[in-house]
């Protein structure tokens, strides 16, 4: 329904008299004036300010100290090679120097990060290692890790609304299994903040909201100087999964006190100011998104800050040399997160570094083994240069050889690739090479048709008529509708001298909708021998 000006201001009108209408209750009866600083963000424009308790908050500007990626390598190479004892000794180490100092939290917490994959084969070496030490909580706790990510695989990363009930199913059914595991882990040993932090991530994935506050009150008196559980505590309180920057900044507020222990802990008052940026991002305010960037980093420096400041430069802004900057700064603060490297990967790739683009997408396929998202920038970077292959094959074949090598290197398995440099190959007369890259084309992708028709005319050349009718029986064993098939098929029998055959060949494609094939078959039938 369409509304003239008058009505539209109307709307307006009204939407300002109610919103006024709060703010006075709010002024006149809250006892808290945040909310009124919260709700104002209705308005266009309005920011959401934090109130420290204190003044003279420590400024963290050091990267925390953690395990290497190599030593995150080793950890699953371990479990490969079964040598779970040892798994035990080093994963509980790593647990010791937790419990004696919370603030040294990433070695555990990373290293059971090493854990957090999808690949399916991992699951027999997780069950192994829970039967050989089914008294010690690490594996429990590692397994935990395994169907955690598999569940977040399940459902994906789209809204709600784009996200199918089959998809939803999945993701419980996955997550009870964490869950599970998570049990009796915390029943072998209650100090396991990985523990309590994954099951935080799962109540607030699945709604339970009873569950995700009572373990956020546990873990504030277990583990009162975790900045790691902390700080997924604030994230799901953010206003995107029903919580608000007063519950945000009342986690602040309450970890302020143990700064001393932990100067990291006042960066919580950043995240505040970070869920802001990506707001005013979303809406395409670049400018005000960087601007609260800075407010979040006056209270310590977090890698999500610079990874959040290298995607607006780099997505929004097309700055990529501050990008790199950024980027850079956000891999030396977390240097074992997969998501830097993806998105330095980009960045490279917009620099027309492609090198060091793939370098980072071998490094984030270390750091986590078959994760989509690198699949996902192999195949974005693939395409694109694809697509540049094919401006290049307007006028420079030899170029669009380069640009479709170039695409190769990203994603070996891109039949569209192939296709067209075999094409480009064809054009240069390297018909051997063309011929080899079309085959390679069919056998990534057994219904690429246009790759059928190129060999054939490839093989044509040299007269392999037997090869050519076997690729396309091939293929009509699995499009066996194929008009189209049906009509190149009779072409190379009427090459063969194979009248009987390509007669019915030419009718099926006329039956299944190819003109031209009927006009062939009437020719034929009328007496007329079809020409080739």
């Amino acid at each position: 329904m369409n509304m003239n000006s008058n009505e539209r201001g109307s709307i307006r009108t009204l939407f300002l008299i109610i919103v006024g209408i709060i703010i006075l209750y709010i002024t006149v009866f809250s006892k808290d004036s945040r909310y009124l600083s919260e709700f104002s963000q209705l308005l266009p424009g309005r920011i959401y300010e934090v109130t420290k308790a204190s003044e003279n908050l420590p400024i963290s500007r050091d990267p925390s100290e953690t395990i290497t990626i190599s030593e995150v390598t080793k950890l699953r190479k371990m479990l490969q090679e079964e040598k779970f004892e040892q798994l035990n000794i080093i994963l509980g180490k790593y647990q010791s120097i937790f419990e004696k100092d919370q603030s040294d939290e990433y070695k555990v917490y990373d290293a059971y990060g090493a854990f957090y994959v999808t690949v399916p084969s991992y699951e027999d070496f997780f069950k192994k290692w829970i039967d050989i030490t089914p008294d010690k909580y690490q594996p429990y706790l590692a397994i935990a890790q395994y169907y955690y990510a598999k569940a977040w695989e399940s459902r994906g990363y789209k809204w709600s609304k784009d996200t199918s009930k089959k998809q939803f199913k999945s993701m419980r059914f996955f997550f009870e299994k964490a869950k599970s595991n998570l049990d009796i882990a915390l029943l072998l040993n209650p100090n396991l903040m990985v523990a309590y932090n994954t099951l935080i991530g799962i109540y607030n994935a699945t709604g339970d909201n009873g569950s995700e506050n009572e373990f956020i009150s546990i873990t504030a008196e277990l583990f009162p100087y975790s900045f790691i559980m902390r700080s997924t505590c604030s994230w799901v309180k953010q206003p995107r999964w029903g919580g608000s920057y007063i519950l945000m900044e009342d986690i602040a507020r309450d970890a302020e006190q143990y700064s001393d222990k932990n100067p990291k802990l006042p960066v919580l008052y950043g995240f505040i100011y970070y869920d802001q940026a990506k707001i005013f991002e979303r809406d395409d305010k670049y400018e005000k998104a960087l601007e609260m960037l800075d407010k979040a980093l006056a209270f310590g420096d977090d890698w999500s800050f610079y990874n959040e400041r290298a995607r607006i430069y780099l997505y929004d802004l097309k700055q990529y040399d501050q990008a790199l900057r950024e980027i850079n700064r956000s891999i030396e603060l977390r240097p074992v997160r997969t998501e830097h490297y993806l998105t330095r990967s980009r960045i490279y790739f917009a620099q027309g570094n492609y090198k060091e683009s793939l370098a980072d997408v071998h490094m984030a396929e270390t750091i986590t083994p078959g994760t989509a998202d690198a699949r996902t920038v192999r195949k974005w970077a693939s395409a694109t240069l694809l697509k540049r292959g094919h401006t290049a094959y307007r006028t420079d074949l030899r170029n669009a050889i380069k640009e479709y090598d170039l695409s190769l290197t990203f994603d070996d398995n891109n039949a569209d690739t192939y296709y067209w440099r075999g094409m480009a190959r064809g054009r240069l007369k390297e018909y051997d090479a063309a011929e080899a890259d079309f085959k390679t084309a069919i056998r990534i992708n057994p219904r690429h048709f246009d790759s059928y028709r190129m060999l054939d005319y490839v093989l044509a050349r040299k007269r392999r008529w037997d090869t050519i009718i076997s690729y396309w029986d091939a293929f009509l064993k699995l499009e066996p509708t194929h008009a189209d098939a049906y009509y190149e098929r009779a072409g190379t029998y009427y090459h063969k001298k194979d009248m009987k055959h390509m007669m019915c060949d030419l009718k099926k494609a006329c039956e299944f909708g190819n003109e031209n094939a009927c006009k062939r078959y009437q020719t034929a039938v009328n007496g007329n021998k079809p020409k080739g």
